[in-house]
């Protein structure tokens, strides 16, 4: 859920807890909708991690709803 991994994003909607909802292309290619770790990190800062390659990973099941 890095930014630094996400090209051609669009906010579709709002989260519960107020952060924005979106949709976008990893760099690879795939397309995935979710939030933004940087966000999350601001409002529930438990459920982001720091992956061992140095990029943000949102734990979704910490967001709750």
């Amino acid at each position: 859920s890095d930014i630094r991994l996400k090209t051609n994003i669009n906010r579709i909607g709002t989260h519960p807890l107020g952060i924005g909802l979106y949709e976008w292309n990893y760099v690879w290619g795939e397309h995935a909708t979710g939030v933004m770790a940087h966000e999350v990190e601001q409002v529930r800062p438990c459920a982001v991690q720091m992956h061992s390659s140095g990029y943000k990973m949102v734990d979704y099941s910490a967001l709750g709803n």
